[in-house]
């Protein structure tokens, strides 16, 4: 486990690659997926409050993997839809679950997109790895 100084560190290093991604065409949702600061700021912290420095450091090192994903993933493997309360009102919310596998090890890694109303854009929401 990495303690808080590498953490940190490990938070930056990451940040600025995450910052780098640019809309991904997915042919399993047939749109382009958006990176912004809340899919990113989701890796580190759940209901406002901070995971586990593990938890972190594992979604983190996951971040080059993201574009692999959602370019591989052939269908949507997972939908959920709610409605959330943002703001001062009630939307529909649809979580949209890509996976595939990626990297070196052929690792199997889900990446969670999000979209706010019925025509808003998907945004990438998380990321996680299965054994």
């Amino acid at each position: 486990m990495e303690n808080r100084s590498s953490i940190k560190e490990t938070i930056e290093k990451y940040k600025r690659i995450y910052q780098n991604i640019r809309p991904t065409y997915s042919s399993a949702i047939d749109e382009k997926i958006y990176f912004n600061m809340s899919g990113f700021n989701h890796l580190i912290f759940k209901k406002g409050h901070r995971r586990k420095n593990d938890v972190i450091y594992t979604r983190m090192v996951l971040i080059p993997l993201i574009k692999p994903v959602i370019k591989n993933c052939e269908e949507v493997t997972e939908i959920r839809k709610r409605t959330e309360r943002i703001g001062n009102k009630d939307v529909k919310v649809v979580y949209r679950a890509l996976e595939a596998r990626v990297g070196k090890s052929s690792t199997r890694v889900k990446v969670v997109t999000k979209r706010i109303g019925d025509k808003g854009k998907y945004y990438f929401q998380s990321i996680m790895k299965y054994n």
